[in-house]
């Protein structure tokens, strides 16, 4: 191979990634709607700053990434690049030229950038000494170019008539310059450091480079290869995109530096676009995500394979040295639990959400219930919604709403009711009381021989009279047990004339007079003999409470 030593070194800096480690870069941030997201760029030491997107990118059409740098372009059709930050690695291909707008594709080289115009010419920058080997020199003339592809030390262009244009090259001496005779009809380009692709329109791939001690099997097109609609380059390997959405991959051969780049996963399938990086391999599927394999061992894996969590509705993607990149969102989604049934009356209780970004969860209630913080406060019996929200901040899109409902029991409640005491037919009317847990108020009803109106019972009869407590609930309560009292109405005690009885007979009459008869004493007489009743302590005709007691006092007789 004859190239210069600069190449040389060049070359093995590529594999010679386990001298660069030590910080993580972290991504800027930027608005979460059709912009650049990078990750990898782990452990780097001194870190060019690849994956620190720039803000203000929101509206971007096309991504590029190489060795030392990053690529977007703008839906204004103006270019901007990031990276460059290792000063070693600076050969000016971040400054991109003043004025230049109106363009339609760019593409990364390694230590360059090429940016493809709507009048169909392309502009190169970078190249600095001593990375310049032509590849920035765009040949005079060049017209009507519909693609372009950037390498190491190549550039490549496709024209409209399907016939492909290569400059640079100068001293390299792989062959990467010198496109197969009569080839035509090509649609799509691609450039490795050490080969060049063209995807036909009748869907079969060529390869031309590989030469010089930079075989590792990428210009080995598989035999029967058809069907190709995309395809894609890197130093080691290169990748074809089926018109099933398959991804085929071939390279990484002996004398290459394989880390699983060409180890498509098992499966894969539904994919609309590639990329091929240094170590990894990108594909980006229909349904907006972006599957990563290679990365294998230490050195390699500095976290361009560690698609983004939530990374979402991609449209593009990149690959580069270190980095990846995706023309995506970042969605995030909330766990919430289903919530248990409550009944009114319980305490207050705590519910939590979660975000996938680690963002905060705000919950907002609806229905018989209210929300403070994470605190759910219960106003009624019913049903309660709450939903969780993430209202999304300059990385993440707002994550869709979470909303568990559950039902509220009415709450139970019971009526304390105090035993009633007897009564007297003819007693005044009397009030009662009970107290329902609830603090409704509570009802009374009467039966038997008793009325009630309210509170208030009055007897209608002697017997016995039930009062019945009631509280028939309301939105929130269930209605409570009813709680029953009786209690019996004697006829009053009419005390009867006994003085002058026997006292047997004195004893029935005053039982049939709804009495009872008290203490008996003895007393001698001279007017009456043994046994007669001398005195009573109620005054005969008065009318006193059921059962009231009249004592008595008996004649002993004549002393003798």
């Amino acid at each position: 191979m004859s190239t210069r030593p600069g190449l040389l070194l060049r070359l093995c800096a590529l594999t010679a990634l386990s001298v660069r480690l030590l910080f993580t870069a972290g991504a800027a941030q930027a608005t979460p709607v059709n912009r650049p997201i990078a990750w990898g760029c782990a452990n780097i030491f001194p870190n060019a700053g690849w994956c620190n997107v720039p803000t203000g990118l929101s509206g971007a059409t096309a991504i590029a990434a190489g060795l030392d740098h990053s690529l977007a372009l703008k839906g204004d059709g103006t270019v901007v690049a990031w990276g460059c930050g290792n000063p070693s690695a600076d050969f000016g291909q971040c400054n991109v030229p003043g004025g230049l707008s109106g363009v339609t594709a760019i593409a990364a080289g390694e230590d360059y950038s090429l940016a493809l115009k709507s009048d169909g010419t392309v502009v190169a920058w970078g190249c600095g000494f001593p990375t310049d080997f032509g590849q920035c020199s765009v040949p005079g003339g060049l017209s009507g170019v519909t693609a372009i592809a950037a390498g190491q030390v190549h550039s490549l262009a496709l024209k409209g008539d399907g016939t492909v244009v290569a400059w640079g090259c100068n001293g390299a001496g792989l062959g990467l310059c010198n496109v197969p005779a009569g080839l035509s009809g090509v649609i799509a380009i691609a450039a490795g450091p050490s080969h060049s692709l063209a995807l036909k329109n009748d869907g079969t791939v060529i390869a031309w480079g590989c030469a010089g001690g930079g075989d590792y099997g990428q210009c080995s097109v598989p035999g029967g290869l058809s069907g190709v609609t995309a395809i894609a380059a890197n130093q080691y390997d290169s990748l074809a995109l089926k018109n099933d959405g398959t991804v085929v991959a071939w390279g990484c051969g002996a004398g290459s530096l394989d880390f699983g780049q060409c180890s498509v996963p098992g499966g894969l399938s539904g994919v609309t676009a590639i990329a091929a990086g240094q170590a990894h391999s990108l594909a980006l599927k229909s349904d907006g995500t972006v599957v990563a394999w290679g990365c294998g061992g230490a050195a390699s894996n500095l976290g361009e394979c560690n698609v983004p969590n939530g990374l979402c509705h991609a449209t593009a993607i990149a690959a580069g040295f270190v980095q990846s990149l995706a023309l995506a969102q970042l969605c995030q989604t909330i766990a919430f639990g289903q919530l248990p049934t409550e009944t009114y009356g319980d305490p207050d209780f705590g519910v939590s959400a979660t975000a996938s970004s680690g963002l905060p969860v705000s919950l907002a209630a609806s229905g018989h219930c209210t929300v403070s913080g994470a605190a759910v406060h219960l106003t009624g019996a019913g049903s309660c919604t709450v939903t969780a929200s993430q209202a999304g901040d300059a990385n993440y899109n707002p994550a869709p709403d979470v909303s568990q409902t559950f039902a509220i029991a009415k709450a139970s409640q019971t009526i304390a009711f105090g035993r009633l005491a007897n009564k007297t037919y003819g007693a005044p009317d009397f009030r009662v009381s009970a107290r329902a847990s609830s603090g409704l108020p509570v009802s009374f009803a009467g039966s038997g021989h008793c009325t009630v109106r309210g509170a208030t019972v009055h007897l209608t009869g002697a017997g016995s009279c039930t009062v019945i407590a009631s509280q028939t609930g309301d939105a929130r309560h269930n209605a409570a047990p009813r709680v029953s009292r009786s209690f019996l109405i004697r006829l009053p005690c009419k005390v009867p004339k006994v003085a002058g009885k026997q006292l047997a007979s004195a004893k029935r009459t005053i039982a049939t007079r709804h009495c009872r008869t008290g203490k008996v004493g003895h007393a001698y007489s001279r007017k009456h003999g043994r046994g007669i009743v001398l005195s009573q302590s109620r005054r005969p005709g008065r009318v006193l409470p059921a059962r009231s007691k009249i004592d008595l006092v008996v004649s002993r007789g004549r002393r003798r």
